[in-house]
C-alpha cells in the first residue's frame, strides 16, 4: 500500500500543475476576449459617430440646396417683377418673395443648429479615434504577450497530462476512484498528516487512527475533510 500511497502524492502534484496550467488556459484567452470586445465596443462607437456625422452632412448638404434653390427664386421673383402689369400678380409676387424669404431664415436658423452638431460630432470622433489608437496600441501587445504564454502553456499540456496517464496506472482502480471523487470535490485528494493534525482541515486525527497513516498499510481518510492522509516523514514521527 506504501506505493500506491506514494503514487498518490506522485498523482497530485501532477494534478496541482495541471490545474495552474488548465487555470491560466482559462485566463489567458478569457483575458484576450475582453480586450477585443473592448476595442470592437469603441470601434462600434465610432462607427455609430461617423454613420451620424455622414447623415448631418447630407442633411446640411440639402439644406444648402434648398438655400441655393430659394435664393434663385428670390432673384428670378425679382427680376418678374419688372414685367407685372397687373397689381394681383404684383401683390402674389411680393407676398412669394416674402414666403421664400421666411423659409430661408429658417433654413439658415437649420444650417447653423446642423454646423454646430457637425463640429461637435467631428470633435468626439476624434477624441474616439485617438483613445481607439491608444487602446489598441496597449492591448494589442498585450494580446500578442498573451497569444504566446497560450502555446507555451499547451505545448506544456500535453506532456503533463501524458504524464498524469502515467502516474495513474500505477494506482489501482478503486483507490483512483476514490482519489477522484474527493479532488473533484475538494481540490485536492491528498492531506499530509502533521503532529497528528491533518492539514487538509486543520482537524486532530485520533492516536489510533494516525498509527494506521504512519503505517501506511491501507488508504485512510480525514474523519472530518474525508482526504487520504499520508505521513511524509514517517520514520521521525515514530
Amino acid at each position: 500500500m506504501k506505493d500506491q500511497i506514494e503514487a498518490l502524492e506522485e498523482l497530485q502534484i501532477i494534478d496541482e500543475e495541471l490545474r495552474d496550467i488548465e487555470s491560466d488556459l482559462r485566463k489567458y484567452p478569457q483575458q484576450i476576449s475582453e480586450y477585443k470586445n473592448e476595442l470592437q465596443l469603441i470601434k462600434d462607437t465610432l462607427n455609430k459617430k461617423k454613420s451620424d456625422l455622414d447623415e448631418l452632412e447630407e442633411a446640411k448638404n440639402q439644406l444648402e440646396q434648398k438655400l441655393k434653390d430659394n435664393e434663385e427664386t428670390i432673384r428670378k421673383a425679382d427680376k418678374r417683377l419688372f414685367e407685372i402689369k397687373t397689381h394681383k400678380e404684383y401683390e402674389a409676387l411680393q407676398k412669394e418673395i416674402s414666403e421664400t424669404k421666411k423659409s430661408n431664415i429658417e433654413i439658415e436658423e437649420q444650417l447653423l443648429l446642423k454646423m454646430d452638431q457637425i463640429e461637435k460630432l467631428e470633435d468626439e470622433i476624434k477624441d474616439e479615434e485617438s483613445r481607439l489608437e491608444l487602446k489598441e496600441n496597449d492591448y494589442n501587445e498585450k494580446i500578442d504577450e498573451y497569444e504566446k504564454i497560450i502555446n507555451d502553456l499547451k505545448a506544456k499540456h500535453e506532456p503533463k497530462q501524458k504524464k498524469k496517464d502515467e502516474a495513474a496506472s500505477k494506482i489501482n482502480k478503486e483507490i483512483l476512484s476514490v482519489y477522484e471523487k474527493i479532488r473533484q470535490r475538494n481540490g485536492s485528494a491528498l492531506a499530509e498528516v502533521t503532529n497528528e493534525v491533518c492539514t487538509g482541515c486543520n482537524m486532530n486525527i485520533p492516536p489510533q487512527l494516525y498509527n494506521e497513516v504512519l503505517t501506511q498499510d491501507k488508504i485512510i481518510q480525514c474523519p472530518n475533510c474525508k482526504k487520504i492522509l499520508y505521513a511524509e516523514n514517517k520514520n521521525s514521527e515514530e
